[in-house]
């Protein structure tokens, strides 16, 4: 009979530490908020250590503290962990939770995302009246929690001489990426795509006359201020990288933590403008020690500029989205 009791208490013990350890363990188990726990793998196209994705790190805390620790991020790393080309599926089909990106790896798949980078808004502007919930709803068509914007600044065009027109550019040879490819030919411009790490001898040997960037940080890190020395002031369009998520993903979280999510990026966004707008600032000082010059065309020839900028792209649009143009169009124009 003794035997018999103690064997019981022994089992009484076992249940209860089994019990007590389903209730403390990590993902997938529930929690006082009614939640549950889970850690989200992320990938991104820039490397963790790159100045750009500076800000990814508060975007992450912000997640973490805004549920109370029940979402965390694992960010995997960049290309070293998928190529870059890769990423978008890798994220779509749930090998990854999490993409840190840019249209140009979707915009085939849904083309009405282009207007991301042609809004003239800021990202807590897009909120307020409506298009962030339309980019929302055109991403969930793709499987994807469109979550919002990650970086800001707009595309300027970095020169070996200066140009006193539009039509100065026309067969010169600047280094690109397939997401300018139509402006470009509109302007004339010999594109070469060529990767980052061939840009600096390509610029030093003229095999290129300048190239594309969006911002102002990393050409003169990387040396390429060497020979391109003078930035045409005129920037256009917009940074166009997204935080994105599975939206498989995305629906296995509470709906009181989605909710946290979405407030805390909102948040995120508008101090991340804040700190790249600042950064900027004080990496044009650097330019100007550096000897490299901000210019601009004169007032007929930047209008020039500019049309062929937007026009191009909206009419892109138009051909591939009709049934949106007009209303994107509006959403991401500032009141005159």
């Amino acid at each position: 009979m003794m035997k018999s009791l103690k064997i019981y208490q022994a089992l009484i013990v076992v249940l209860l530490v089994s019990l007590l350890t389903a209730c403390s363990s990590g993902d997938g188990d529930e929690n006082g908020s009614g939640s549950k726990g889970v850690t989200l793998n992320a990938v991104s196209f820039l490397p963790k250590d790159h100045p750009l994705t500076a800000t990814l790190y508060d975007w992450i805390d912000s997640v973490e503290d805004a549920t109370d620790g029940r979402v965390k991020v694992n960010w995997r790393g960049g290309a070293d962990v998928i190529p870059i080309g890769e990423q978008f599926e890798a994220m779509n089909s749930g090998v990854m939770d999490i993409n840190f990106t840019y249209i140009g790896q979707y915009q085939s798949l849904a083309p009405e995302t282009l207007s991301i980078a042609l809004s003239q808004l800021t990202p807590s502007e897009e909120r307020e009246n409506g298009f962030y919930d339309l980019m929302v709803d055109r991403h969930e068509e793709m499987n994807v929690m469109y979550l919002g914007r990650w970086l800001t600044g707009s595309p300027r065009l970095w020169l070996n001489e200066p140009i006193d027109s539009v039509d100065d550019l026309k067969n010169m040879p600047i280094r690109s990426a397939p997401n300018y490819t139509r402006f470009f030919e509109k302007l004339g411009i010999a594109s070469a795509m060529i990767d980052p790490s061939e840009v600096y001898t390509s610029l030093q040997t003229g095999v290129v006359k300048g190239f594309v960037y969006g911002g102002f940080n990393g050409p003169r890190k990387d040396g390429w201020t060497d020979s391109s020395k003078y930035i045409l002031d005129h920037p256009f369009w917009t940074q166009n990288c997204t935080i994105l998520m599975n939206n498989d993903k995305w629906d296995e979280i509470s709906t009181e933590d989605r909710d946290a999510i979405v407030a805390a990026t909102a948040e995120y966004e508008k101090e991340m403008v804040e700190y790249y707008t600042e950064l900027d600032k004080e990496e044009i000082e650097e330019l100007d020690k550096n000897g490299v010059e901000l210019f601009k065309l004169p007032k007929a020839e930047e209008e020039k500029f500019l049309d062929l900028a937007y026009d191009t792209e909206w009419g892109y649009l138009k051909k591939e989205v009709p049934e949106l143009v007009d209303e994107l169009r509006v959403l991401t124009m500032k009141e005159e």
